[in-house]
């Protein structure tokens, strides 16, 4: 009877201090993210060759267009627009021959429109395993997709953000330095943290953005590649956007025009 007693003691005991350690941790600000200081230098000399961190962060959209080309079984010819809104906000306009073809990420909800008018939504399940088995994860800045100086911006002191120096290393016939960035749950504890991943390969010469990888579920490396670039409303941004996933091209785009600031809203980036 007394080792029965003694026994729930303790357990009570311990009950108590995890409770008391949950509590604290709580309470407790989170730490910001470790960016190391090579990372941190090819980002900020990056910065500076795509316009500077201040002019980069006062652009608060973009739309962009030009020309795309879908890879598919043949491939599909047409004109496109993109748009950009803050961090959080893309879209991508496609006038093909079957019609028009949309796809959109607000509020980190990812939206298709087929050429047939069918929609087609996703939406990030936070509580979902790492077990791959959902089937959408929101991207880390999907409004960067035609302009990733505006990722290395919003990354760059963001106390969320870890950045790592991983080497330089080759892609796409270049010398490039491969910048990591991942960010970091306040709680510590991150189910999906792979793919809260994004690695920037910057030109070592030039310090353009020649790449950015990332993983989508299923274990999948997704890739944008990018060139072509000139400037724009004094900033730098890419005329050539090529995606592949899972080593496959889906779709490049040549772009003709870029604008800024032009006032765009949420309803914006609204499809129906």
């Amino acid at each position: 009877m007394r080792l029965k007693v003694l026994l729930l003691v303790l357990f009570v005991t311990f009950c108590i201090g995890v409770r008391a350690q949950q509590a604290r941790s709580s309470t407790t600000t989170a730490k910001p993210a470790r960016q190391d200081v090579q990372a941190v230098t090819v980002i900020t000399q990056a910065l500076t060759v795509g316009g500077g961190a201040t002019a980069l962060k006062a652009i608060a959209d973009y739309t962009a267009s030009g020309n795309i080309t879908y890879h598919e079984k043949s491939d599909v010819q047409g004109t496109v627009t993109m748009k950009g809104l803050g961090s959080i906000a893309v879209r991508l306009d496609a006038s093909l021959p079957s019609g028009t073809r949309s796809w959109a990420i607000h509020d980190g909800v990812a939206v298709t429109k087929r050429e047939d008018g069918k929609i087609i939504q996703f939406a990030p399940n936070p509580k979902a395993p790492s077990s791959d088995a959902f089937p959408y994860v929101t991207p880390l800045f999907p409004s960067g997709l035609a302009f990733p100086y505006r990722q290395l911006s919003n990354i760059l002191g963001n106390p969320s953000f870890g950045l790592s120096y991983k080497g330089i290393v080759q892609a796409d016939a270049h010398s490039v330095h491969d910048v990591q960035a991942q960010r970091v749950s306040a709680s510590g504890f991150d189910p999906m943290s792979k793919y809260h991943i994004r690695d920037f390969f910057i030109d070592t010469a030039t310090l353009q953005i020649v790449m950015i990888q990332d993983t989508v579920p299923k274990n999948v490396v997704h890739q944008v590649h990018y060139s072509n670039y000139n400037t724009a409303s004094a900033v730098l941004v890419p005329f050539t956007i090529s995606e592949q996933l899972g080593g496959q091209s889906t779709w490049t785009v040549q772009l003709t025009q870029f604008t800024f600031n032009s006032g765009l809203q949420d309803s914006d980036f609204a499809l129906q």
